[in-house]
């Protein structure tokens, strides 16, 4: 089964766009993911990645911080009870008080379900390596790609992967072992995003040749 990553962006932006306060984009914000969840449910995806948070975030605001993690939470509180929720990431820069409710959230959802929707806080691509090697260093006689993956914010490689918005970029959101990631960028801001605009991407990706860096048969 394949699953999905989702870089949301925008937010800001649309606040501006539409004159509305921050607080009112991000709750916004949280009713499109449990909209965009349904979406790649729908489609038959095992899981749904979202990238929450770089650990960079954490340097905006405690107003921007306190609004963007809290809508977060409401996400997982709406859905959790409905499929298995997990999450993932860079823990000793989320305060605890995000960390408490959504670890509670992840203990309380249905861990029996065919679909996860997993949060990924404070990534780092930079800061991901560095704490795995430190765990590791001088511990074990050969460091191996399975103790990598084992250890990896995602240790599953990612197939697909949209950030709307329209920069073309990743921020700081590569997970480590998805070397084969299709990535599609799109111009709508996340919440803008129709399902016409996810079936465009879907169809984006799924069309495409993927090679895992081999000439094709």
């Amino acid at each position: 089964m394949t699953n999905l990553m989702l870089l949301p962006d925008g937010m800001r932006r649309w606040s501006l766009k539409n004159g509305v306060s921050i607080a009112e984009s991000y709750a916004a914000m949280a009713d499109k993911l449990v909209e965009f969840t349904g979406w790649v449910r729908d489609e038959g995806f095992s899981t749904l990645y979202i990238a929450c948070s770089s650990v960079a975030n954490y340097s905006r605001s405690e107003y921007v911080v306190d609004i963007a993690m809290n809508s977060y939470i409401d996400v997982a509180r709406r859905c959790h009870a409905d499929l298995n929720f997990s999450l993932s990431g860079t823990f000793d820069v989320v305060p605890e008080r995000y960390l408490t409710p959504l670890k509670e959230l992840q203990d309380e959802s249905a861990k029996d379900s065919d679909f996860t929707l997993h949060f990924v806080l404070g990534m780092s691509l930079a800061r991901e390596v560095v704490d795995i090697f430190n765990k590791f260093n001088g511990k074990v006689d050969e460091f191996t790609e399975e103790l990598l993956a084992e250890n990896a914010y995602i240790p599953e490689p990612i197939d697909y992967l949209i950030r709307p918005g329209g920069h073309i970029r990743m921020s700081s959101f590569y997970p480590l072992m998805s070397p084969f990631t299709e990535m599609h960028f799109c111009q709508p801001l996340l919440l803008e995003m129709t399902r016409a605009d996810f079936d465009a991407a879907l169809k984006d990706l799924r069309g495409r040749d993927r090679r895992y860096g081999v000439y094709p048969a």
